[in-house]
């Protein structure tokens, strides 16, 4: 499986694997190519659907009962374990979109 690596002079480079780097991509409106970029005036853009995309998995999860655990196969109860959240998962693309929204400097990936 590959990796994509996210860069910004705002913050710390993001490694990601590719599948999970191209599903946020995806959520904020952009093409997974090998290389893109993130101009610093969209990133307000792709804050708001990333944001929008976390609050509808929240919601969607809200008031679900809880999953007994007895109920599952043991490769249920692993798969349930390590379940990541979209929030959990976009956390740092999150961040690094904020901090170059606010130094008005460009994410680019692929290297």
């Amino acid at each position: 499986m590959s990796i994509l690596k996210f860069k910004s002079k705002a913050a710390a480079d993001i490694v990601m694997l590719r599948p999970n780097a191209e599903a946020l991509l995806k959520i904020i409106g952009m093409e997974a190519g090998d290389r893109g970029v993130i101009e610093a005036s969209d990133t307000p853009r792709a804050i708001a659907q990333l944001v929008a995309a976390i609050n509808h998995e929240r919601m969607g999860n809200e008031g679900k009962p809880e999953i007994d655990v007895t109920d599952l196969s043991p490769e249920e109860r692993r798969a349930l374990a390590n379940h990541v959240s979209l929030e959990q998962r976009s956390y740092p693309l999150l961040k690094m979109l904020e901090a170059a929204h606010k130094k008005n400097v460009d994410v680019h990936w692929g290297f």
